[in-house]
Formats: structure tokens, sequence, C-alpha cells
């Protein structure tokens, strides 16, 4: 199981709720997206139309607005990057970090994981993952 699903649904709830969002595609995000031909950069802002969750195939997933687009752009939140001013960052990137974390173990992508792991704040207590 990648993702805890209560915390999953709860913290989409939550941005569906603060929406409009404005988000950035991580320069990974960027590159694929301009392989695809899009014009883009890491510092184009995406409004968010909406958000679902998906399970742990692709966990919550942000449909981006196009100018000029009829086809939707859907985006893991994984993939993309929240203000730091914004009022959910901190859960936002708790969950980024904790399903990139659990997406690489999952994996076998050790190097990666230990990477990710020492990126998570240390809670007090057990099972912080």
């Amino acid at each position: 199981m990648i993702d805890n699903y209560d915390e999953a649904i709860a913290l989409t709830e939550k941005l569906k709720a603060n929406l409009p969002i404005f988000l950035k595609p991580t320069p990974e995000t960027v590159a694929q997206l301009q392989e695809q031909g899009m014009k883009t950069s890491k510092n184009q802002a995406y409004e968010v139309k909406s958000l679902i969750y998906s399970g742990d195939a692709g966990g919550i997933v942000c449909e981006l607005k196009q100018e000029d687009k009829n086809a939707p752009l859907l985006i893991s939140l994984t993939h993309l990057r929240i203000e730091n001013d914004h009022p959910l960052a901190d859960e936002v990137k708790v969950y980024q970090n904790r399903r990139s974390l659990r997406l690489a173990l999952a994996d076998g992508k050790i190097g990666k994981a230990a990477r990710l792991r020492k990126k998570v704040k240390k809670k007090k207590g057990f099972g912080t993952l």
C-alpha cells in the first residue's frame, strides 16, 4: 500500500475546499511535457480545475487548466510544486515526500529511498511512514 487512504482522501477534500490552487511542474515533469510537444517551464503556474484520488496507482491527481486546449492535463500531485505560503503547503509536501519514498521502496530503488528518507521530517513516536 503506497498511500494511507483516509489521509489521502482528507487531503484531497481540503485541497478541493481551497480551490483555486496554483501549482508548478517539477523539472522532471517539465521535461516530460516538453518531450510531448507542450510549451512549459518550471516557473509556469497552472490553476487546478479539479482533484480526484485515484488510489495507489496515481495518488491525488490534479486536472490543470490549459489555455486554448480542449484536452485535460492530468498530473499527479506528486509531480507538482505548491507555493510555500499556501495554507496546505506543509501537508502537501509531507504527502509528496511519503508517497515518493514509498514508490521508491516499492520499485526497489533503495538509494533514492534513502535520499528521500532524509527529507521526511521526523515525528515523535512510532510509525512516521
